[in-house]
């Protein structure tokens, strides 16, 4: 079974989308999840391996834990939205969206049970990022071969019916976010097979800091993998992304702290802070997109600002319920159909005016609570451990270091998009907060 999720975890950005009918597409990766899922909870139901294990001893709490708790109330008052709901049949399929996608993290949780398990699948997560990253530099790339027209054109008739289906692509196109005018020039940006460049760069700034550990880590393969780290970096980059930009900033001078801080690893801290000097050096495309973040009488700037202060406004009015799971959009125009392009362009106000502010707050003590609980654990119990456990125990704490920093980047990303609804996104975002459980469950049973 574990194999199957290894094999799952690398298929996830490469998913292709099944057009089942006309009108609807929907992302194969959802339907692995639920089958593996199956299997498992069948498999580990007949052999009695849920509440014990196979010594008949009690297995540790894997699924009762902070996560799993948070998740459940999620997925409960998400439910209980639709009720408060205009169109019942969207929001019923967005929590049909969650349901098909959150049995990754009991999957995670469940199947990954020692050390050598959770690197392997820390090791996919890279390879994988890796691959992905290497194709939106070649995509990026062609524009400047090919031309952007012919580029542009084979993206959107020949990758994006296949990777995001035919009605989602219709959508992707008839609201690009492709293109970029930088000091006069358009450019395309860099987006790989993914639907657009904010999918992308949250997908690949999840998992940038579990690589960069990785390379810590790891005794073999260093070269490949500190590859592997720059790809991810320049595709981040090249997405020309700003929320991106300010989310990896954060995320590296967290991980730098904590590297420094507990770890000593003070090289390492110094290369990713200088790193960051690419976001502040003048002249350059990537530093003249990061200093328009602060360009309040910019054009998009302006609008995001008014889109967070209408989702404000609908928040308050519907505090405890919001406009129902799926239904933020009807409330700025309702002849919108289900696939729009309307957010309030903030993860957070979105959660806040459609399911309410129960759903917030259990958001927000799922990932932080979950941070709260990872930032002691590497660093305040090397007492416990005998002498021939400290490197193991070091290794596992440069794993905590970099899942922390995924959960600062998610975060702060999430202030400037709405990436959850991405079924790639939402599906990574799961294998992390597993492997944070998991990463937790190890220790204590050490």
């Amino acid at each position: 079974m574990y194999s199957w999720l290894l094999l799952l975890i690398a298929y996830l950005p490469f998913q292709v989308a099944l057009n089942l009918w006309p009108g609807f597409d929907l992302a194969s990766g959802r339907v692995f999840i639920l089958l593996l899922f199956f299997i498992w909870l069948t498999k580990a139901t007949w052999e009695a391996e849920l509440p014990i294990s196979k010594c008949g001893k009690p297995s540790p709490p894997h699924l009762v834990n902070l996560r799993t708790i948070c998740l459940l109330f999620f997925l409960f008052i998400s439910g209980l939205s639709i009720l408060a709901a205009e169109n019942y049949w969207w929001g019923l399929r967005k929590f049909l969206f969650f349901l098909s996608v959150f049995p990754l993290y009991f999957l995670v949780s469940g199947l990954i049970d020692n050390w050598q398990k959770f690197k392997k699948a820390v090791w996919v997560l890279a390879a994988g990022a890796g691959l992905m990253a290497l194709i939106g530099l070649i995509q990026f790339l062609a524009q400047f071969v090919f031309g952007l027209e012919k580029v542009y054109g084979f993206w959107a008739l020949s990758i994006v019916p296949v990777f995001s289906g035919f009605n989602f692509g219709a959508l992707i196109l008839a609201y690009p976010s492709w293109l970029v005018n930088i000091s006069g020039q358009t450019i395309m940006r860099g987006f790989s097979l993914f639907s657009d460049p904010h999918i992308f760069s949250l997908y690949l700034g999840l998992i940038l800091p579990l690589a960069i550990t990785l390379y810590l880590i790891s005794v073999n393969y260093k070269k490949l993998l500190f590859a592997v780290c720059c790809l991810l970096f320049a595709g981040l980059a090249l997405s020309f992304v700003r929320g991106a930009y300010l989310a990896l900033i954060a995320a590296f001078l967290v991980l730098a702290w904590l590297l420094w801080k507990e770890l000593n690893s003070k090289k390492i801290a110094i290369l990713l802070l200088l790193s960051l000097l690419i976001f502040f050096i003048p002249g350059t495309p990537i530093s003249a997109r990061f200093y328009s973040t602060f360009n309040l009488t910019e054009g998009s700037n302006v609008g995001r600002l008014e889109m967070w202060q209408s989702a404000g406004q609908l928040s308050r009015e519907h505090l405890w319920l919001g406009l129902g799971l799926g239904n933020y959009s009807l409330s700025i125009d309702p002849d919108f159909e289900y696939r729009n392009p309307a957010t309030a362009h903030n993860f957070y106000l979105d959660l806040f005016s459609e399911i309410g502010i129960f759903a917030l707050i259990i958001w927000l003590i799922l990932i932080f609570g979950t941070i709260w609980q990872l930032y002691p654990a590497p660093f305040e119990d090397k007492e416990n451990f005998a002498r021939s456990a400290i490197l193991e125990l070091h290794k596992h704490s440069h794993l905590n270091v970099a899942l922390i920093s995924s959960l600062v980047y998610f975060s702060v990303h999430s202030i400037f998009e709405t990436a959850i609804y991405s079924p790639v996104i939402l599906a990574i975002l799961m294998i992390i907060l597993g492997l944070c459980s998991k990463r937790l469950s190890i220790l204590e049973s050490a």
